[in-house]
C-alpha cells in the first residue's frame, strides 16, 4: 500500500486490512504508520521553532471493527433524536466514515488538536483551524508530507465535511504538488492516473 492510496466513500479497504508498519506514539499511545510518526514529530519541532503551541494526536490508526463501533454509535445518536434507521445511517455517514472507508484504517491519517484544546469534551472542533497552530499547519504541513484532507472548498469532491483537524500523510513530494496546485487527494489521483 503506498502513501497516496485513496480511501473515501467510493474506495474502500477490506475488513482485514491492517498496515504492516504500525508504531505507537509514546506520548499519546496512539498507533500510526512509522513514517507518519516520524513526520509528525518533525512537524511539532517546526511548530516549536515558530513558538507555536504543539500538536497533540487525538486519533490515528483505527481498525475496521473500531470504525464500526464509531459508526454505530453515531447512528444510535441520530435515532435517539427521532430519525429512522435509514436516515440515521445517511446522516452518520456525513460525519463518521463507513467502516472500510476510513483513511484511519490505513494508518496514514491523523486527527490533531493543540494541547490546550485537549481538555475540551470534543477537542476536534472547527475552531482548531482558526488557532495560530491550525493556521500554520494549513500553510506548512506539506513540508513534512501532510495535507489537510477535507478542505472547506473541496467538500463537493471529497463528499466529507470540512475537518480542519484531519491530516493525511502522502509524502513530501506529493504534498508539495498538492499544495502548489491547490488539489485535494481525489484531484491529485485523477490527474496522475495513467
Amino acid at each position: 500500500m503506498n502513501d497516496v492510496c485513496l480511501v473515501n466513500p467510493s474506495h474502500g479497504l477490506s475488513e482485514t486490512f491492517i498496515p504492516e508498519d504500525l508504531i505507537q506514539d509514546p506520548t499519546s499511545g496512539i498507533w500510526v504508520c512509522e513514517v507518519v510518526l516520524h513526520a509528525f514529530i518533525r512537524l511539532n519541532n517546526r511548530l516549536f521553532n515558530e513558538w507555536l503551541e504543539p500538536l497533540s494526536l487525538v486519533s490515528g490508526y483505527r481498525s475496521f471493527i473500531y470504525q464500526q463501533k464509531l459508526f454505530d454509535k453515531k447512528i444510535a445518536f441520530y435515532q435517539k433524536q427521532g430519525m429512522d434507521e435509514t436516515t440515521a445511517k445517511i446522516e452518520a455517514a456525513k460525519i463518521v466514515a463507513v467502516p472500510g472507508h476510513s483513511e484511519h484504517q490505513l494508518g496514514l491519517a491523523i486527527d490533531v488538536t493543540t494541547w490546550s484544546m485537549r481538555v475540551l469534551e470534543d477537542p476536534l472542533i472547527i475552531s482548531f483551524g482558526e488557532t495560530p497552530t491550525g493556521k500554520w499547519l494549513l500553510k506548512n504541513s506539506y513540508l513534512e508530507g501532510f495535507v489537510l484532507r477535507y478542505p472547506k472548498d473541496k467538500t463537493h469532491i471529497t463528499h466529507i465535511t470540512y475537518e480542519p483537524w484531519h491530516y493525511r500523510y502522502v509524502g513530501i513530494e506529493v504534498a508539495t504538488v498538492m499544495k502548489q496546485k491547490g488539489l485535494c487527494l481525489e484531484e491529485y489521483i485523477a490527474l496522475n492516473q495513467g
